[in-house]
């Protein structure tokens, strides 16, 4: 007796179809938010880094006896890393936070694909009063950045970071 179509086995074309339909949907409903989960785990690195300045301007005052006012001040107590090495700038301007998913840039595109990876700090101090700003140079997800203070009158801290829908401002810290 010979096959008829009915008998063959395998999947007909709708049901493929279908199959790839319901995949492509899964994966653009799952996909936005690994990118969001990417993000956040490199934003509280970035905080991790922050808050550890914010000791480490406390150690410098407590062990100096005078405000710092560089990287290379801070970097007497604790080595403040960049991808380039230590951070000896002798100012508090912006630097690039040393990372995993940060590299220095090469001739590659890889490694510049890892610049946008990068977060940069910037520190500022007025009235004893230090803030701390940390923002990635991904201009798309400029709202992960992560915001700062430390009150060296009082001792008081503050740190909160951004998310995908808005940024942290300095008047969303409470030092003062």
């Amino acid at each position: 007796m010979l096959p008829t179509d009915k008998n063959v086995n395998g999947f007909s074309l709708v049901e493929l179809i279908v199959t790839v339909a319901i995949a492509g949907i899964l994966g653009s409903i799952a996909l936005p938010q690994y990118f969001h989960q990417v993000q956040r785990t490199r934003q509280n690195e970035a905080a991790t880094s922050l808050s550890q300045i914010q000791v480490t301007i406390a150690a410098f005052v407590d062990e100096m006896g005078l405000l710092p006012k560089s990287w290379s001040d801070l970097n007497k107590i604790t080595p403040l890393m960049t991808p380039d090495g230590p951070a000896d700038q002798q100012d508090f301007e912006w630097i690039k936070l040393a990372s995993a998913s940060c590299t220095t840039p090469q001739n590659s595109g890889l490694a510049q694909q890892n610049q946008i990876n990068c977060y940069k700090i910037f520190i500022s101090e007025t009235d004893q009063v230090y803030t701390l700003t940390a923002k990635p140079n991904n201009p798309k997800t400029e709202n992960y950045n992560v915001m700062a203070c430390l009150d060296l009158r009082t001792g008081s801290s503050d740190l909160k970071k951004g998310n995908h829908t808005t940024a942290i401002a300095i008047g969303n810290l409470q030092c003062i």
